[in-house]
């Protein structure tokens, strides 16, 4: 017998120490199943073990899947993964092996032969002699084909494989691609510039990291289709990472427009059966195209050539369940390991993106003008300081003289504002008392859709009330403030012929009919959250208008004017994106803001070099480092207490600063209060390094909960 260490895929912070036969072969990465405890889990061969521990205390590998082996470099982006998180490799590697099902035997694809000397011996009906008659010119087909093909039933292909007038015969299904068949598109001098440079990279088999910085409307997909096809062509696979899963539609059917084939689709609806195929099929090398969001970085590809992060900008890719990670960099770092060319791609690329460019570690590539004749929008704002103002009405008279002009000449108009439900708070007209969520520290969000009121931070949610509990008034609550349900009815009002839809993450199971009503000109205008601001060419629409231009603008967080800038620009950019002048209109309070000027001006640079001085003189990032520690228990004298602890234990360093502890701003979620630490660092600093020193072995109540966010995106 011989020792091995193995990595389970569960909460473990190391590796244990198993035997196995001398001439089982086990090899480093290859997948095995192992007694834990009283369960039985799955784990990787991993490093040799230090540890000199006795045979007899050892229980054996039960079983190995030679067919299943991580990589040298797979390993080790699991251990970068594990340490910049700063999260244990057990829970890392539990990424990449999610269920233990997608190791089973996967169901044995079959196609049919006919054998001719068989069916001589049966008698003849007339649905045999259909099916017959398919199989002429000794073709070859699975079931489906079959009862497509011949239009007889299941029952009657089962009895000619029963009779073995039907012979099965295995087959691997075909996801090769036919590059001869890929249709071409046209591209511009910019477009064929930018192209070169990518495929130069996959060619050359090197890790690069580009950025495609094109405007809205410039034709950025079509470049990262060449870096696809190339990538196809030299067998390697291609992942694209996409922030919404609800831009796969769109996205799937130009790919399959593009080159002729269905690609591959991760995500979360995938049944089990389809998820096993396409995880064993990606792990074998024979699925070459893949779409998906976060967690897709986690397949195990074997030979992958090019990463594509789609609206690289995003902060959906910032992972805040589990390992909290940013799925950006995360996709950098395996691209650097598995030495694949990574294309970032954005029309209002992140600050930490550009400070990289600066630096010379990714390069930039420009794509300045829209495809085609069409022309970038033009952006206004509308005063509303200025506005005559009617009670419980939001859209400016202003705005509504746009609407009507874009559907008098019969074209669309887009009307986004970034709140969900009907209103954002109901109060009571008598004491002035708010509904609050009883498991945390917000109000509840009346929805119309449903007649219920919500909590978004928890999902809690109850009837639709009219009479106050606090002071038992009836008829006395109201809805204040807009959301877009409560848009969408105010529009309706105002353009009662018109055909008009609304879109949410609460109607997402719509999506796909609403935006390709849209794009084929069935919808007037649609009214909708940031779901409609990125990704989706719609050719008649020439009007937007945002309601509320100010929200997010002022809520304490680091980001807040570069990701409004990011949501507004990308909002304007999806009119004039044919040959019709496309039209923004910003309905601010707050016309000399900053990121409302730089928008109007259409000065991005401008705008961002402020941003990056700004963060440069206050040593935030990308000029320096974050981390933030995050305390939650029901009992709050608990939280203090650990906190105290925690304080005493903090490491002296000149170059960290640690603030806290304090409530955070949403101090109840689910029912747990919450405080928090916020470390900042400078540049150079090992921020990990020094929270290792910090809480290792620090100990902490059973029913307390702490979380460490490296990089944070969200300080609520």
């Amino acid at each position: 017998m011989k020792k091995f260490s193995v990595l389970l895929a569960t909460n473990s912070v190391k590796a244990y120490q198993y035997l196995a036969p001398d001439d089982l072969n086990l090899k480093k990465g290859m997948i095995v199943k192992v007694p834990f405890r009283s369960r039985e889990l799955f784990g990787v061969v991993w490093d040799e073990s230090d540890e000199e521990l006795e045979e007899s205390k050892l229980k054996k590998i039960i079983e190995h899947y030679p067919q299943f082996i991580f990589s040298e470099r797979k390993i080790k982006f699991i251990k970068f993964l594990s340490n910049y998180n700063y999260s244990n490799l057990g829970r890392a590697l539990k990424l990449f092996i999610p269920q233990t099902y997608l190791l089973e035997k996967k169901k044995q694809n079959f196609k049919y032969e006919f054998n001719s000397k068989n069916y001589e011996k049966v008698k003849k009906t007339a649905s045999r002699n259909k099916t017959q008659e398919v199989f002429i010119g000794n073709k070859s087909l699975s079931k489906k084909e079959i009862v497509h093909e011949a239009g007889v039933s299941q029952s009657v292909i089962r009895d000619l494989i029963k009779k073995k007038c039907l012979v099965p015969i295995p087959f691997a299904q075909e996801l090769n691609i036919n590059i001869n068949n890929i249709s071409k598109v046209n591209l511009n001098n910019y477009q064929k510039k930018a192209k070169n440079k990518i495929i130069k990279s996959i060619k050359d088999n090197i890790y690069n990291c580009f950025l495609i910085d094109g405007v809205t409307g410039s034709g950025k997909t079509e470049v990262y289709f060449e870096a696809v096809e190339e990538s196809l062509r030299d067998g390697k696979q291609s992942l694209i990472l996409l922030p919404e899963i609800s831009l796969t539609t769109d996205l799937f059917k130009r790919i399959e427009k593009r080159f002729g084939i269905k690609p591959v689709m991760w995500h979360s609806n995938l049944s089990k059966g389809k998820r096993k195929e396409i995880w064993q099929d990606i792990f074998n090398g024979k699925s070459k195209l893949v779409i998906g969001a976060r967690s897709s970085l986690f397949l195990p590809f074997k030979n992958l050539g090019l990463i594509i992060v789609d609206e690289e900008h995003d902060i959906t890719y910032k992972q805040q369940e589990g390992i909290i990670y940013h799925a950006r960099d995360m996709a950098i770092s395996l691209g650097f390991q598995e030495m694949a060319t990574v294309v970032l791609v954005s029309a209002t690329p992140s600050l930490e993106t550009i400070y990289n460019i600066n630096e010379g570690k990714y390069f930039r590539l420009n794509l300045p003008k829209r495809v085609g004749k069409a022309k970038l929008p033009s952006i206004k704002f509308i005063d509303m300081r200025d506005e005559e103002y009617k009670s419980q009405e939001w859209i400016s008279e202003s705005l509504k003289l746009e609407i009507k002009k874009s559907l008098s000449n019969g074209e669309q108009a887009l009307i986004f504002l970034n709140r969900r439900g009907y209103a954002p708070l109901t109060l009571c007209k008598k004491c002035g008392s708010r509904i609050e969520c009883p498991k945390c520290d917000s109000y509840l969000v009346e929805h119309k859709y449903n007649y219920r009121l919500i909590c978004h931070q928890c999902g809690f949610s109850i009837k639709s009330v009219k009479d106050c509990k606090s002071c038992n008034s009836k008829n006395s609550l109201i809805a204040y403030g807009p959301g877009i349900e409560r848009v969408t009815e105010e529009i309706i009002s105002y353009f009662p012929d018109s055909r008009v839809e609304t879109l949410s993450s609460d109607n997402s199971l719509k999506s796909h009919q609403i935006l390709s009503d849209m794009k084929n000109g069935l919808v007037d205008i649609l009214v909708g959250t940031q779901i409609i601001s990125k990704g989706h060419h719609f050719p008649f629409l020439t009007c937007v208008g945002v309601i509320d231009a100010d929200l997010g603008m002022a809520n304490g967080d680091l980001r807040a004017a570069e990701r409004t800038y990011q949501l507004l620009h990308q909002v304007a950019g999806r009119a004039g994106r044919e040959d019709r002048k496309g039209r923004a209109f910003l309905q601010t309070y707050f016309p000399n803001h900053p990121v409302i000027q730089s928008l109007i001006k259409g000065s991005r640079d401008e705008f961002i070099d402020t941003e990056l001085s700004i963060r440069e003189k206050n040593k935030l990032p990308p000029y320096g480092k974050l981390a933030s520690i995050i305390i939650s228990d029901k009992d709050e004298a608990k939280i203090i207490s650990f906190c105290r602890a925690l304080k005493k234990k903090i490491p002296l360093s000149k170059d960290v600063v640690v603030l806290g502890p304090a409530p955070a701003s949403i101090t109840k979620v689910r029912g747990r209060l919450r405080y928090r630490f916020l470390i900042k660092a400078n540049k150079d600093i090992n921020i990990q390094k020094f929270l290792h020193l910090w809480v290792d072995n620090l100990k902490k109540p059973s029913s307390t909960r702490m979380s460490i966010d490296i990089d944070p995106y969200y300080f609520l």
